[in-house]
């Protein structure tokens, strides 16, 4: 089973007494603090992968020193890795003074390996952005997920996002890796104004990203237009511009880290390659969302539109009927009376008449024509309230509003003008 540094529970004094090697060993690690715990936990997983390497082993000053805590064990396993990295020197500079090809093939194997983790890290980002969320989703849920992934991928401390809408750029989200509060300067947008460095280097259309290893003011050389960045503990800025095919930005990522020049271990090629592929994501997937609300709304207002219409007909024709018999209803009495009374063979009373139209209004009333009438008006109002929402709809593809539901769940909102701006959320698509 492979040790991991999370797999050690906390250990009593008791505990560090037991007489199995392995449990005693756990025992041990168990009981130093968490960052001793991954130390550990890496020296012999480094230790192991020497031994198997190297034809021989180490030779210890105190080969017999007994264990009991883990700040002795630390210390052997250090002075372990210590002889072993010795021993791999010199097996090192005998192959290379045994081959003198040895060099090339080592600096060979060291740009492979860096190829490597580049790719490797490369294929993980491509495949988070890729699988990131199946549902549809606004411009800023998607801008934000892939932030997300990106502040894990490249180990950064905080990212902030902002989507250009109508000429102006928007604050969309921000977090830190570890989910605490994000900074309040994140609100003030300064990166925004047109003579910061980051957004000179937007209006290039040319620039992916720019790396910022001086957060303090102008005034000291830096690249902030405050020195609130710097004071908050964070030291250097990755930001990537999010641009469409032509080159015009729709959206800016910026990673944060509280490591001096932390972003410089990245090449310039592969963060180059980073911000195209999420500029590629990004933008498919704000294309695609967009397309498919689009022929959903298409659909929905062809056929919903022709059966909508033809129930606000029918019910029209409906409350026409009922319209025409309350206002012709004495006429009607009259009528139906007089059929009434040839049909059936005299003599008829006096007061006949008077009765048959007295029964005939009660049945009207039993009828309740009015209150039918009602009903059909609603059903004439909804009719028209579903027009709008299907025209809202239409509109939304390039616009979407979404509104809180049962449940946690946002849903688009297609009737905004009935609802509180509290009560909804506005995602404007890029243009």
């Amino acid at each position: 089973m492979t040790l991991k540094a999370d797999s050690c529970y906390l250990a009593t004094p008791l505990l560090l007494m037991g007489c199995d090697p392995r449990e005693r060993m756990q025992n041990i690690i168990g009981s130093a603090p968490q960052a001793v715990r991954i130390a550990i936990t890496d020296l012999l997983l480094s230790i192991k992968t020497s031994l198997d390497v190297l034809p021989m082993a180490p030779q210890l000053v105190e080969p017999d020193r007994e264990v009991t805590d883990w700040e002795t064990l630390l210390t052997t396993l250090t002075a372990i890795r210590r002889e072993l990295d010795v021993l791999k020197a010199s097996k090192i500079e005998g192959l290379r003074r045994a081959n003198p090809g040895f060099v090339q093939l080592e600096y060979r194997f060291g740009m492979l390996k860096k190829a490597n983790e580049k790719a490797k890290l490369m294929l993980e980002i491509l495949y988070e952005l890729i699988n990131a969320g199946q549902d549809f989703q606004t411009a800023g849920e998607i801008l934000e997920q892939s932030a997300e992934i990106m502040l894990k991928e490249l180990k950064g401390d905080l990212y902030v996002c902002r989507l250009h809408d109508e000429g102006n750029w928007v604050n969309i989200a921000a977090n830190t890796h570890n989910g605490r509060a994000t900074p309040i300067f994140v609100k003030f947008m300064e990166e925004t104004l047109p003579h910061h460095p980051v957004m000179r280097s937007v209006s290039d259309p040319h620039a992916l990203f720019v790396v910022s290893n001086n957060l303090l003011g102008p005034e000291r050389g830096g690249e902030s237009i405050d020195c609130v960045p710097y004071l908050e503990g964070y030291r250097c800025r990755l930001s990537f511009f999010l641009r469409e095919p032509d080159g015009k930005a729709f959206g800016l990522m910026m990673l944060y880290s509280k490591k001096s020049q932390f972003f410089d271990r990245y090449e310039t090629d592969f963060l180059a390659d980073c911000a195209r592929v999420v500029s590629l994501t990004v933008g498919r997937r704000l294309e695609l969302g967009r397309d498919v609300l689009a022929k959903a709304a298409g659909g929905m207002a062809h056929v919903g539109n022709n059966v909508l219409a033809i129930m606000k007909n029918g019910a029209e024709l409906i409350l026409e009927d009922y319209e025409d018999f309350l206002d012709h209803e004495d006429d009607i009495a009259t009528a139906m009376i007089a059929e009434a009374m040839q049909l059936v063979p005299g003599p008829w009373p006096p007061l006949a008449p008077a009765a048959m139209r007295h029964l005939f209004g009660l049945a009207v009333e039993r009828m309740e024509v009015e209150k039918k009438m009602q009903y059909v008006n609603l059903i004439v109002e909804n009719i028209n309230r579903l027009k709008g929402a299907i025209a809202n709809l239409l509109k939304a593809v390039e616009n979407p509003i979404l509104m809180h539901y049962i449940g946690g769940e946002n849903v688009l909102d297609l009737e905004p003008d009935d609802h509180e701006p509290d009560e909804r959320e506005v995602y404007n698509q890029t243009s």
